[in-house]
């Protein structure tokens, strides 16, 4: 008959370092939710008053109420939709893209080398300019693809090779004296090692996305929240106009917060 050892009982320092990590992390979301909601209502005031000083800026209640509205309307439900779906098209390319490239400059110095000036030159041009280049090529709903892809690439682009660069020298040695095959080094070693750097690219690649979409969408396209935004400003409906700007700083802030707090988890 074999004797069954009693697990340790935790010590008393082991307690105390639980109970502070415990407070630590209560403290910190205080302070979060309380900056956040000083922050929100310094933003409601400020609103308030622009409101009252120009006619071009309607009310906070008056913003949701149109808002509201407009969200029980199909049409403008099709509008949102299509700006959607070409925002996740371009966020799901760019991403894959950027990802490709900066693994492979991440990779080799000699790629590097060569490419790196001019994607930094890339990277400094307005890509807005660019869109009447990309519309006779790729036509109206894939123009503002393309465009939403070229704002979103880059940051998960840079952001991917220098996480591949800054991976510490001893990680490798490690995965030599394995003798790892290059999917294990990928998914065993790259990856958990450029997690956060990789995150912060995606989480800005999302915002730029819907920028590069809907800058588009402004100048060209049947369909999208950047034609209601351009319509509700020639007709001089401002609170339609304010409420879709709205929507759409909304989704894109929580989409960013979201990956935030993520990107914070990691270790």
């Amino acid at each position: 008959m074999t004797a069954t050892v009693p697990a340790p009982a935790p010590s008393s320092s082991d307690t105390e370092t639980a109970a502070l990590q415990r407070f630590s992390t209560h403290k910190i979301l205080s302070s979060q939710l309380f900056g956040a909601s000083v922050l929100a209502v310094v933003v409601l005031v400020a609103w308030e008053v622009m409101s009252g000083l120009t006619f071009v800026i309607p009310s906070p209640v008056q913003t949701i109420t149109v808002l509201f509205a407009n969200l029980s309307d199909p049409a403008y439900l099709f509008d949102l939709q299509v700006t959607a779906q070409s925002v996740l098209m371009a966020f799901v390319i760019g991403t894959a893209v950027g990802g490709g490239i900066g693994l492979l400059l991440g990779l080799s110095a000699t790629l590097r080398t060569i490419f790196e000036p001019l994607i930094i030159m890339l990277n400094g041009i307005p890509k807005i300019v660019l869109y009447p280049v990309l519309l006779p090529i790729f036509s109206l709903s894939g123009s503002k693809v393309v465009m939403g892809v070229l704002f979103a690439l880059f940051p998960v682009l840079i952001n991917v090779s220098t996480g591949v660069q800054e991976i510490p020298k001893v990680y490798w040695k490690l995965a030599r004296s394995v003798r790892a095959n290059a999917w294990q080094m990928l998914t065993r070693i790259i990856f958990p090692a450029i997690r956060r750097p990789m995150l912060t690219g995606i989480r800005l690649a999302v915002s730029l996305a819907v920028v590069g979409v809907v800058l588009s969408e402004f100048f060209a396209t049947r369909r999208g929240l950047g034609r209601v935004v351009l319509q509700a400003y020639s007709h001089g409906d401002y609170p339609s106009m304010v409420a879709t700007i709205m929507l759409l700083i909304t989704i894109s802030f929580a989409i960013s917060i979201a990956l935030w707090q993520w990107e914070k988890r990691i270790h």
